[in-house]
């Protein structure tokens, strides 16, 4: 039977006898026969740093990128210099770290950061007794950080920036006492922030997937910087958090879901606002934004359960000239009375009844007023129908003075056009209808002529939707706008008021074909709604030419802006309107 293999297992095993081969033949020492296992899982090697790698050398000492020291006493023998470090970054190199690095006996420092290396983390390098640093940042390393128990005992410094490693941090990692550099910014480590970092001076977890609370027993007795933006770390910022933190320390939680009050510890509030960004729900110091007084109404101690009429229901029972509190006193032989006032219901109708009193004489006069009002108002409809028709008087006079009057038009005076004047007081047509369908014509016209008039004032008027911002047109129009986006029929601005209140303001043109009444609806519908992801709606404009949205403006930039594709810019202010 003839066994076939493929092309791939014909390379592993040719490169495995050969470097079999290579070890038995070489005169290398045990470091130089390692660091060649480095050099066969390399697939390329575009600059050529290894080239001079040979295994016919005595010493790796003279490698590119190699670092020894002499251990031990004696200055004659070769074997004494050992390789203590391997330093290649920026190289460009691709492939995969081998398990047998980590053999390395006295290894202090790996720096392999900013080329192509893949695969996983070998165990070894973290079990390397002598390693003072390990850096392999901006590589394609995958895979889960291994335990550490009892491993680098004397690793200082950790960067594992820009990888993809993903899993939960290691618990054993915060127990190495001389680590004090951590960096793993960029990767996809999830679950809580982890705790109990006692020796750390720097610590970079930002642009992972941490979530969770952050930990009351976080410590940071040493810490100089703490970065954890962009995560989704969630509720509130414990005072235990940030107590054990030095004040002159560097702290960045931005971008996070943060929320409530932020704790005012010298840690904490030295920080910039930009260290706190992102977290719509945070105020108190240091950012300008002051948190909200609760509202809730709560009932003196002393008070019991109301068992009034419900007309005299919100009355307190009891009216103390100084706060009720649960203390009581004791009399000279030791008993004790509490103090307690409590009003006569003599007292609570007569408070009842001049409630009701001024309740009503409040309605009067707002009686009186509207009256007053609409009197006024019939006053000047008839005024104006007077003078529109001034004719109407003289109607009985010309009958008499013009006998050829026949019966038929009797009563019915010269016909008039309510909405228009005679100027110089020119003679009117005539016409073959009674006064009074005419003159009731007349006043519906220009019934329907202010009622149009009046549409058109409230569609050219600024309408805000969410019962909190009052801000006119005028207004909006003279803020400053900065162009965002554009797409179909609409452009996307910035505007800044007066006052340097930021809105996105989203301009509808001529193509938005909707009727006014249509697009009031959907506006009003949408600006109802509440939810993290969709933009709260302030206000809206709908004018002949084009319509306005108005936006609460969202600083935490767009889609576009994250991706390859650039968005311009306008770097001068541009007018809301063409």
């Amino acid at each position: 039977m003839i066994m076939r293999f493929s092309t791939s297992e014909n390379l592993h095993l040719w490169w495995s006898s050969l470097f079999l081969l290579l070890l038995g033949s070489s005169s290398l020492n045990p470091d130089g026969t390692l660091l060649l296992s480095f050099k066969y899982s390399v697939l390329s090697d575009p600059l050529s740093v290894l080239d001079n790698w040979n295994y016919a050398d005595d010493s790796p000492c003279s490698w590119t990128g190699i670092y020894c020291a002499q251990i031990g006493t004696s200055f004659d023998s070769p074997e004494l210099f050992r390789v203590i470090g391997l330093v290649l970054p920026n190289q460009q190199i691709l492939g995969s770290i081998p398990e047998e690095l980590g053999f390395i006996q006295h290894l202090r420092i790996i720096d392999l950061s900013n080329n192509f290396l893949n695969g996983t983390l070998p165990d070894s390098l973290f079990n390397a007794s002598e390693l003072h640093v390990l850096s392999l940042s901006k590589n394609m390393i995958f895979g889960e950080l291994p335990e550490l128990a009892g491993g680098p005992t004397n690793l200082q410094l950790l960067n594992l920036s820009d990888n993809a490693l993903t899993g939960k941090i290691p618990e054993s990692l915060t127990s190495l006492q001389n680590l004090t550099v951590i960096s793993l910014r960029s990767n996809y480590f999830s679950g809580g922030v982890p705790s109990g970092f006692v020796f750390v001076e720097v610590l970079d977890l930002s642009s992972n997937l941490f979530n969770g609370s952050l930990p009351v027993d976080f410590g940071g007795e040493r810490l100089r910087y703490l970065n954890v933006s962009y995560n989704k770390v969630s509720g509130s910022i414990p005072l235990d958090f940030a107590r054990k933190i030095p004040s002159n320390a560097s702290i960045d939680v931005s971008f996070n879901n943060l929320t409530g009050e932020i704790p005012e510890t010298m840690a904490l509030i030295n920080q910039k606002t930009e260290s706190f960004d992102g977290n719509e729900n945070l105020c108190g110091m240091p950012l300008k934004k002051q948190c909200a007084v609760p509202s809730t109404m709560s009932f003196p101690p002393n008070v019991t359960s109301i068992t009034s009429t419900p007309a005299i229901a919100a009355i307190p029972e009891t009216i103390d000239s100084t706060p009720a509190t649960n203390s009581s006193t004791k009399t000279p032989n030791g008993t004790q009375k509490q103090q307690q006032s409590r009003m006569t219901p003599g007292t609570i109708a007569g408070i009842a009844v001049g409630d009701l009193t001024g309740v009503g004489i409040l309605a009067m006069i707002f009686l009186y007023a509207y009256q007053l009002k609409k009197t006024k108002k019939k006053n000047k409809v008839e005024e104006r129908s007077k003078a529109t028709n001034p004719h109407k008087d003289k109607g009985n006079e010309t009958e008499e003075e013009n006998p050829s009057v026949s019966k038929e038009t009797k009563g019915h005076a010269p016909a008039t056009w309510p909405c228009l004047t005679a100027a110089n007081g020119g003679e009117t047509s005539e016409t073959t209808g009674s006064d009074s369908d005419e003159n009731a014509a007349g006043n519906e016209g220009c019934g329907k002529e202010e009622e149009e008039e009046e549409k058109r004032r409230e569609e050219r008027s600024l309408v805000m939707v969410d019962g909190e911002t009052e801000m006119e047109m005028e207004t909006l129009m003279k803020a400053s706008a900065y162009v965002l986006g554009s797409s179909g029929w609409s452009i996307m601005y910035k505007a800044v008021v007066d006052d340097g209140t930021a809105f996105a303001v989203r301009r509808i043109g001529e193509g938005g074909g909707e009727r006014r009444r249509d697009f009031e609806k959907q506006v009003r519908a949408v600006a109802k709604m509440r939810h993290p992801n969709l933009v709260r709606i302030r206000g809206f404009y709908c004018g002949e030419d084009e319509k306005l949205v108005i936006y609460d403006y969202v600083s935490n930039g767009s889609l576009a802006s994250t991706t390859s594709y650039s968005v311009s810019k306008c770097a001068h202010p541009t007018p809301m309107r063409n």
